[in-house]
């Protein structure tokens, strides 16, 4: 249950970053976790793979070459935020997965009548942000 909470507190804390900082690659977002964080453990560069891809506010947006020092040269995967669906700091958390809420967001959460996916709601709307802004149903 530990290893559960605080794989969703990085996501959000992913979320953040990206949201912050813009996009990125994997090793810089592992430095940006280490600069910030005090976790117990900071996640492989295969678990954080794993992490972003789980999390649908998180897109591929592109490669960059990263030159690993002898003269061979990876293309490593550029992550983002997904921008189309996430316009301001707020639209996070009416965004956010399930499984990457906090213990109160998931009191709040409710069950989208378009999708069926629980989210925390707007007031004003009829569904989530997510079916709303990408139009999915």
């Amino acid at each position: 249950m530990a290893k559960k909470n605080e794989n969703a507190r990085i996501r959000r804390e992913i979320e953040q970053i990206l949201y912050e900082e813009g996009a990125m690659t994997r090793a810089r977002m592992s430095s940006i976790l280490h600069e910030r964080g005090n976790y117990r453990s900071l996640p492989s560069d295969s678990s954080l793979t794993s992490l972003l891809a789980k999390n649908s506010q998180i897109v591929q947006v592109g490669t960059e070459k990263v030159d690993m020092g002898d003269g061979v040269k990876n293309k490593n995967i550029v992550y983002d935020i997904d921008r189309e669906m996430i316009r301001s700091e707020e639209d996070l958390i009416f965004t956010r997965p399930y499984s990457s809420m906090s213990e109160s967001e998931k009191k709040r959460a409710t069950h989208c009548p378009t999708c069926r996916q629980k989210r925390l709601m707007k007031d004003r709307y009829d569904e989530c942000l997510v079916c709303s802004r990408k139009g999915l149903y």
